[in-house]
């Protein structure tokens, strides 16, 4: 029986750990083992639950409780020779720039890598799946030497996610072409890699399961946003498009439900919040705290809008589509909106960091009654055709032709 273990970075409210939980936990139904490890902070609480068979892995409380164990110290003293190895060559290797780059990087991935080679040592006979391309690059140098299979899966637009430098984007892409099997989200993103990746499939995020059921009735007039405060969401785009929409749709608000991971996050929320209270439109534009009912509190509303410049699959717009939310969304990079969304079917999609445009569809959707009933309905199908159990499915078949 395999052992699979997902290497995400927080485990907190957000994209990345939900869906590895939910892939998680429909692995333990199947009978698998299911870790996911986490690289650095937990929070106390989080608004997913995790299968009883799936195990929660925090790697600072791992390392200082493994360090010693004898299939780690042997793994460290491989590595730190061969780290002293790649430092005698770089005596010779320091006239030749391209070779010194090569080896300096290998030095650095190794040490940045010390902390996860405590749990792969002892856990050789897994198969992992870090989720993002920092993480890969961190389980890459950790396991070397181990055995130990990974399948990297991809959480972003790839052309954002891998770094402007030609050497360090080619260099990690030639490092994914090594991995045991890459996943990816959307077409978009298999087309950027151009056949450079040996084992490649793209598979959709599934939907959460026990999502409330789709609303039948006059809506609220409330447009709807659940998301990470990120810069990638575009949020003053959808805040100033919402103006321009404020102007001919008086009695409608504006509620965005942030959640908040990183510092940067928080800064970026406190800029918001000035944002409105300098334009004096409190009353209607409200940037709220996360909530675990959010569905319940969403399903209700007029529409759902998305103003990210990118994404991977955005989660958010998958259940606001599955809660059948008319969903206005920026057909940003990575495809991921123009993957679910077929433009007046089943949502409405609009160039990225386009005001007018934005504003323009918001109008659209709320003034057009039977516009915004089919996009409703054709959105919920995606209950049935994302189903967690058919995902999940997908990916171990995919795990089973990897490895």
């Amino acid at each position: 029986m395999k052992h699979i273990v997902f290497v995400v970075g927080n485990y907190k409210n957000g994209g990345v750990p939900m869906h590895a939980t939910n892939l998680a936990n429909e692995f333990a139904k199947q009978g698998y083992c299911s870790t996911i490890l986490v690289t650095k902070d937990m929070a106390e609480n989080v608004f997913f639950e995790h299968h009883e068979n799936v195990n929660i892995v925090s790697l600072k409380e791992y390392v200082s409780t493994h360090s010693n164990d004898k299939a780690v110290k042997s793994n460290i003293k491989k590595k730190n020779k061969r780290i002293r190895v790649l430092k005698y060559i770089r005596y010779i290797s320091k006239f030749f720039s391209k070779w010194d780059r090569k080896l300096a990087t290998k030095i650095k991935g190794l040490r940045r890598s010390k902390n996860l080679s405590v749990f792969i040592a002892n856990n050789p006979d897994c198969v992992y799946i870090p989720f993002g391309i920092s993480y890969f690059e961190d389980v890459f140098y950790a396991s070397k030497g181990t055995g130990a299979k990974i399948i990297y899966a991809e959480r972003n637009a790839p052309e954002v996610e891998l770094p402007d430098d030609i050497y360090e984007r080619n260099r990690l892409i030639g490092m994914l072409s090594k991995a045991d099997g890459v996943v990816l989200q959307t077409q978009d993103e298999l087309e950027f890699y151009e056949g450079r990746l040996k084992k490649a499939v793209v598979i959709n995020n599934p939907v959460k399961e026990n999502l409330p059921e789709p609303f039948k009735g006059e809506r609220r007039k409330v447009v709807i946003n659940f998301c990470r405060i990120a810069e990638q969401k575009n949020l003053p785009l959808m805040i100033n498009a919402f103006m321009e929409f404020h102007k001919s749709h008086p009695d409608y608000s504006l509620e965005i439900y942030g959640n908040t991971v990183e510092k940067i996050e928080e800064d970026l929320k406190s800029d918001y919040l000035e944002m409105i209270s300098s334009m004096n439109t409190e009353e209607y534009i409200k940037i709220l705290p996360p909530r675990a009912d959010i569905h319940s509190v969403a399903r209700d509303c007029a529409m759902f809008v998305s103003s990210s410049d990118f994404e991977g699959l955005s989660n958010s717009m998958i259940e606001a589509m599955a809660i059948g939310l008319p969903c206005v969304c920026t057909d940003c990079l990575g495809g991921g909106a123009r993957e679910m969304i077929t433009n007046g079917e089943n949502g409405l999609l609009v160039p990225m960091k386009d005001t007018n445009a934005l504003a323009l569809a918001m109008c659209r959707m709320a003034d057009d009654e039977a516009l915004s009933r089919k996009c409703s309905e054709n959105a919920a199908k995606i209950r049935e055709t994302h189903k967690v159990e058919s995902i999940a499915s997908k990916w171990l078949e995919s795990i089973e032709k990897f490895i």
